[in-house]
């Protein structure tokens, strides 16, 4: 267990007890503010980093329900030795897509921006209640609940998505062949598993967490998992000690209680999260 661990040995046993019963998928808590309905949500996610043990079950799940190739990864898990024994530790750092809300001018995060195939058709989203709200594909594009999705057949494979997210969070897929251009690869990244969300069923890598250390949900719902959360620890008032990067502007959706000061231990000990550098981590 990790030294100073704010939460009881029970607890911790608890969340892998229940993991271990539900081999099913968990479906995502339904919300009771009915005001949640009537627009589209806002889903988000928190990473409890009291609760990660660094298994990474989460980068098994992604790469199983994905079929990510071999040198990339959707979900990463990062970890670094930090201090002097006999004071060292081991810390862990999840990593996914930001799903960025994008700065206050605009809107759009950079990887959409960037992209030479965005915008292009019209599309539709349902909310729960009916509502229809219409918005733009692309190679890379953002959806009305936030979900920044890409469409492997409208990519030219030119990687400017890659180059400007700050995360480190888009791979090339080496597997397959960009729609259009075949001389090219198309890229790989979280998706909050989409096709899981809009059946109500929570993320993969949520769903296999033993510790529970994964959590996602709807912001726009404050009785929903997240947004207890956020007003728990104050993860969206405190976001420039909550998410990675704040100085990049980019209003990260992936949040992280941060109960030791890992986030800036990590930084300190140059893991900066370098543009790509998520392919170059290595699974012991």
């Amino acid at each position: 267990m990790r030294k100073n661990l704010p939460l009881s040995r029970r607890q911790v046993l608890k969340g892998a007890g229940a993991a271990a019963l539900t081999g099913a998928a968990s479906l995502m808590p339904a919300g009771k503010a009915l005001a949640a309905r009537a627009k589209a949500p806002r889903w988000a996610f928190v990473v409890d980093l009291r609760r990660c043990i660094g298994c990474r079950a989460c980068t098994v799940a992604c790469k199983a329900e994905f079929e990510v190739p071999l040198g990339a990864f959707r979900a990463a898990v990062y970890e670094e030795v930090v201090g002097r024994y006999p004071d060292s530790e081991k810390l862990f750092l999840p990593r996914l897509c930001n799903h960025c809300e994008g700065n206050k001018e605009d809107k759009v995060p950079p990887c959409v921006k960037e992209c030479p195939e965005y915008p292009k058709d019209r599309r539709e989203f349902v909310t729960a209640d009916g509502k229809k709200i219409r918005y733009r594909g692309g190679a890379t594009y953002k959806r009305p609940d936030g979900v920044i999705m890409f469409d492997n057949s409208l990519c030219i494979g030119c990687g400017k998505c890659i180059e400007f997210c700050p995360y480190g969070a888009r791979n090339w897929d080496k597997s397959l062949l960009s729609g259009k251009d075949k001389t090219k690869n198309a890229i790989t990244k979280c998706t909050f598993c989409q096709h899981r969300i809009d059946e109500g069923v929570v993320p993969a890598c949520v769903n296999i967490c033993p510790g529970r250390a994964r959590i996602f949900g709807d912001l726009n719902d404050p009785a929903s998992p997240v947004s207890k959360l956020a007003k728990e620890f104050g993860l969206v008032d405190k976001r420039k000690q909550t998410t990675l990067l704040p100085g990049e502007n980019t209003v990260p959706m992936c949040f992280y209680i941060d109960y030791q000061g890992e986030l800036k231990k990590m930084a300190t000990a140059k893991k900066k999260f370098e543009k790509m550098d998520a392919i170059l981590d290595v699974i012991n």
